[in-house]
């Protein structure tokens, strides 16, 4: 067996900046937000972390990474200009990256309304199917991205949820979407694998966290099918499956980028090995004692 292609996952890596930000920027969810970064998130998500997973990737080398949202606290440019620094810093062309948001990146209404994000991020968002996407922004989503031997599918599923919950909800329009996406030739032709950033099944009590509409997600993968769905959110290591036509389809969540907290959930990415016949998984942590990454899990899927 050779591995064919290798595809790394990122996930909520916060990244940290007020630079440029004005007084009336702060004010509602962001008020509450930015206190709660002074005050708690500073100490658990650590930006040197972050500088060292990205000398990581540059010594794995993958052939495409993902990054499935939470690029910032409280959707602030000055936190994606940050995002975008360490990305560039990575030395890889856009096009073997792949940037969606998560709900931190939807903090307020206007962000939403006005895709910046989408703005920002756009070159890590380009796909074969531009024109359909011209002049959209929410709505922008999902997209597909063929690279290799997959097609990249990315949903999604974050709003100004107008309150302090995390939930999220990818609706019917881009559900729909997604379907014709899943079934598309040159999407059947590849291994799918969906990007979202909240988890697609319930892995935490309450509402205020979960996806709102995972029972629909259910239902299209249930009859559409997929190879793989990965996701982010809840800065841990999680798994599931979903229910497929044929096989039940993984579902593989990544822990935070730069958590720095205890050593099952310190900051950490995940690296999927896709041969001819299986997926690998390989989960990447940073090791407190070297100051590096190194391999603390590996499983196939």
């Amino acid at each position: 067996m050779s591995v064919t292609y290798r595809l790394a996952h990122v996930t909520d890596p916060h990244f940290q900046s007020f630079a440029g930000a004005r007084w009336s920027d702060f004010t509602g969810k962001r008020a509450v937000g930015a206190l709660n970064l002074v005050v708690n998130r500073r100490r658990m998500h650590k930006m040197e972390l972050l500088a060292a997973l990205g000398e990581d990737l540059k010594e794995q080398e993958p052939d495409h990474l993902v990054v499935s949202g939470d690029l910032s606290n409280v959707s602030l440019v000055s936190e994606w200009q940050a995002a975008l620094r360490w990305l560039e810093a990575l030395g890889r062309s856009s096009a073997d990256v792949t940037v969606i948001p998560g709900n931190h990146d939807a903090y307020v209404p206007s962000v939403v309304e006005t895709g910046a994000f989408e703005g920002l991020f756009a070159a890590y968002q380009t796909t074969e199917r531009d024109g359909e996407r011209a002049g959209r922004i929410r709505h922008a989503y999902p997209f597909l991205r063929i690279r290799g031997p997959l097609a990249l599918i990315c949903l999604n599923s974050c709003v100004a949820t107008g309150d302090l919950g995390a939930w999220g909800d990818i609706g019917a329009e881009q559900l729909s979407a997604a379907r014709e996406l899943l079934n598309a030739p040159e999407s059947r032709a590849k291994r799918r694998v969906v990007v979202l950033h909240h988890p697609p099944v319930m892995l935490k009590g309450g509402e205020d966290r979960n996806l709102r509409d995972r029972v629909a997600l259910s239902d299209l993968v249930a009859k559409s099918g997929a190879e793989l769905i990965i996701h982010g959110h809840d800065h841990k290591d999680e798994s599931a499956t979903l229910t497929g036509p044929m096989r039940a389809v993984p579902v593989v969540g990544a822990g935070s980028a730069s958590y720095a907290g205890a050593n099952d959930r310190r900051a950490r990415y995940n690296v999927y090995e896709f041969s001819d016949d299986q997926i690998t998984l390989s989960t990447r942590a940073h090791d407190e004692s070297t100051d590096g990454f190194r391999e603390v899990a590996r499983r196939r899927l």
